[in-house]
């Protein structure tokens, strides 16, 4: 009986947390979500993207959105979970009745700490890649041309060596009327092309437009005889116009990757090749300086012998020495740069662990606040929660920043918020029990 009462207990307190849980997660993923489309949504209208593209891109944006989604879950669950037991009387109740607030939230910190792990082992192979091939297609959807409009009265760049002028367009029937085309290209006769109507045809998926003229008539002047000139009528012309690039092509080669695109372990190998290089390039500009001042001393020295026969003029001296300045500024820089991004680098491999743990820290923080609500239901626990994950994601954005400078270790400052909201979580935790040390469940 004494072990299947802290069973039962168990599976009680994790079931207040699904029904929250789950809501936050769809809740939070389809705001994300719909913020994303709206951004891209000028870019797929203005292209000729085909609706499992689309579908794709949206699909890949959920890498990093889950990653930000469950930590703030979480928060959201605990929060509401416990306000629910504390406006229920329940955690009074199970108090009363011998019971920690620290036994009560064993379980749920179990699993805050199984789904740490899970998002650290996510953020270290599924997210790289997610990140890597959206990257990729975002790439290819930006090189496609936009899609060719014809709009009336505006005269149209869109085509090499054509200039298009349309006065009315029919976009139901595809039908142009009163068409004037002027002829740029230098490897053609200028010329002037004018119809009362034609029709649009696009082949190839979009990427061939045909302009079919009817009825028009072509001035040409000869270049070699500019006295020249010549009138033809044509019932039908057709001006062809392929390749338009305005259809999405997936490039086979894979784009170089970033920081966000790479596992804590390929970061730790690229930082330890970067470690290498910048003690390189270090030894480098010592060498370059060394090398540059004993030169310099002496041809001075030289200079300044009485007999002085290999005398240097100053404005040669003066311009030796700016060479040898600019080589140890450029030289500093390289290794500025290669510091800069070892900074990065450590940065990174640092978030790959420091955010799944805010899960774990977001159970800490998030159990004592919620069981102080007694009043307040959905609302306030969901805006309290995302009260806590924006200060949360604030300070782990500017110790980002900070740490990428180097004006703080990496270490701190991706870690630091962790720590801090932690140290408050024990604290509260604390408080939130009747009595200190933490009472055992009583047998029954």
């Amino acid at each position: 009986m004494t072990t299947k009462i802290p069973t039962i207990l168990d599976a009680y307190v994790l079931r207040k947390h699904l029904g929250p849980f789950f809501f936050a997660v769809f809740t939070i993923t389809f705001i994300f979500v719909m913020r994303v489309l709206v951004e891209l949504l000028g870019l797929f209208a203005s292209r000729d993207i085909g609706f499992w593209t689309i579908l794709e891109t949206l699909g890949l944006t959920l890498g990093w959105i889950l990653a930000l989604t469950f930590p703030m879950s979480v928060l959201v669950a605990v929060v509401m979970a416990f306000g629910r037991l504390s406006q229920d009387f329940e955690i009074d109740a199970m108090q009363a009745g011998g019971v920690s607030f620290l036994r009560i939230l064993a379980p749920v910190l179990v699993v805050g700490l199984l789904l740490t792990g899970g998002l650290v082992v996510y953020n270290n192979s599924v997210l790289p890649e997610t990140n890597h091939r959206l990257k990729t297609l975002t790439a290819d959807i930006h090189k496609t041309k936009p899609t060719i409009v014809i709009r009336e009265g505006v005269f149209l760049d869109d085509f090499d060596g054509y200039t298009l002028l349309v006065r009315e367009v029919d976009h139901e029937t595809g039908l142009l009327y009163d068409i004037t085309i002027y002829v740029l290209d230098p490897r053609e006769p200028v010329r002037t092309i004018h119809a009362p109507w034609g029709e649009l045809k696009y082949d190839d998926g979009g990427n061939q437009l045909v302009i079919e003229l009817h009825d028009g008539e072509m001035h040409e002047v000869n270049p070699d005889d500019p006295g020249s000139y010549q009138l033809l009528n044509f019932e039908r012309h057709n001006l062809i116009f392929g390749d338009l690039g305005t259809k999405l092509e997936r490039r086979e080669g894979e784009l170089s990757r970033g920081d966000r695109e790479l596992s804590a372990p390929a970061m730790m190998e690229r930082t330890r090749i970067l470690v290498q290089e910048k003690a390189a390039e270090a030894d480098s500009v010592r060498l370059t300086a060394a090398e540059g001042f004993a030169e310099l001393r002496a041809q001075i020295q030289a200079t300044l012998a009485p007999d002085a026969t290999k005398a240097a003029r100053p404005a040669e001296l003066v311009s030796q020495a700016r060479i040898l300045l600019r080589k140890l500024v450029n030289g500093e820089r390289r290794v500025d740069r290669k510091d800069r991004d070892i900074q990065r680098y450590q940065v990174e491999i640092h978030k790959k662990y420091s955010f799944p743990v805010a899960c774990l820290v977001f159970v800490m923080v998030g159990a004592p606040i919620g069981a102080r609500m007694r009043r307040g239901g959905l609302g306030a626990g969901s805006i309290l929660s995302f009260g806590f994950f924006l200060v949360y994601y604030l300070a782990s954005l500017g110790g980002e920043k900070l740490g990428d400078r180097g004006v703080i270790p990496p270490a701190l400052g991706m870690w630091a918020i962790d720590l801090i909201l932690g140290l408050v979580g024990v604290a509260l935790i604390l408080r939130a029990d009747a009595r200190w040390p933490f009472r055992k469940a009583r047998p029954s």
